[in-house]
């Protein structure tokens, strides 16, 4: 290994631009991977019927999906606005070396996902989309929402289990300022597999959510819009995340009636086969 060290000092900053992004798509595939074999590996030994054990034998509705990307586009200056609030949190002083250490990380984090993110070219949005936007939407969605959710629903209910998972969801990525959010992300995408009965639905919410960031950077990037998504309902504009909570809400109820709507044809279809 020591014939490695050293061994791209001289490449330009391009190249090791270049490489990085190739070493994070790499790993990012290992790790979307591992997930997806532990999770069909996990619903092959705790069931009978793996496809059921993971919600992926309901019907597929295309129904509420234009009110789904609605929401989360609705979404965005509330969770902004929530954002905020999650990064005024401190830890106690007695714990501020660990903080430091935290913030850094996510510094590090952050400015790692930017140089990702920060493509020109048409070909590289796309291979953002598929790694950042669909495959961990997947991976992600088949390992909290299809298992662990399904697991610990039997232990203390569906309720219950759609909040602890959403709070592992959270932690598990290690990100503290931006952790309440992300509970409400994974509570979300939850409660949408409970209401829909199909795991694909979670999985296009989280691959939605993730879509809008990646196009967005790209667009901000190259001088499309100049509106950062990431401020919208902070600052100035906090009452536009009010404005966003209070539309939710309805917004939310209706999409949970369609969603139930359709888990109750499913139902009914079983029923008379």
């Amino acid at each position: 290994m020591s014939n490695f060290k050293g061994l791209f000092k001289e490449s330009s900053i391009f190249s090791k631009l270049l490489m990085l992004i190739g070493f994070a798509c790499f790993f990012t595939l290992i790790a979307i991977s591992i997930w997806m074999v532990i999770s069909v590996l996990c619903a092959y030994l705790y069931s009978d019927n793996s496809v059921v054990f993971l919600n992926l034998n309901n019907k597929f509705h295309f129904g509420g999906v234009i009110i789904l990307i609605s929401t989360f586009i609705l979404a965005i200056p509330f969770i902004n606005l929530v954002g905020e609030f999650n990064q005024q949190l401190h830890l106690p002083e007695a714990l501020k070396r660990i903080e430091d250490w935290m913030k850094a990380s996510e510094l590090q984090a952050k400015n790692l996902t930017e140089k990702i993110l920060n493509v020109s070219s048409f070909e590289a949005l796309l291979l953002n989309i598929f790694l950042i936007s669909l495959l961990p939407a997947i991976g992600e969605e088949f390992f909290f929402r299809g298992v662990v959710q399904n697991i610990l629903k039997n232990w203390k209910g569906t309720i219950v289990a759609i909040w602890i998972t959403a709070f592992i969801f959270s932690t598990i990525h290690f990100q503290f300022y931006g952790f309440i959010p992300r509970l409400l992300l994974g509570a979300f995408l939850g409660y949408l597999l409970m209401w829909s009965g199909n795991l694909w639905i979670p999985i296009l919410g989280h691959f939605v959510n993730n879509f809008i960031a990646v196009v967005f950077y790209y667009l901000n990037y190259n001088g499309y819009q100049t509106i950062n998504i990431d401020t919208i309902g902070t600052g100035n504009s906090k009452w536009i995340g009010v404005v966003s909570f209070f539309l939710l809400i309805p917004t939310i109820l209706y999409l949970r009636k369609t969603f139930l709507g359709y888990s109750a044809e499913n139902s009914l279809i079983k029923n008379d086969k």
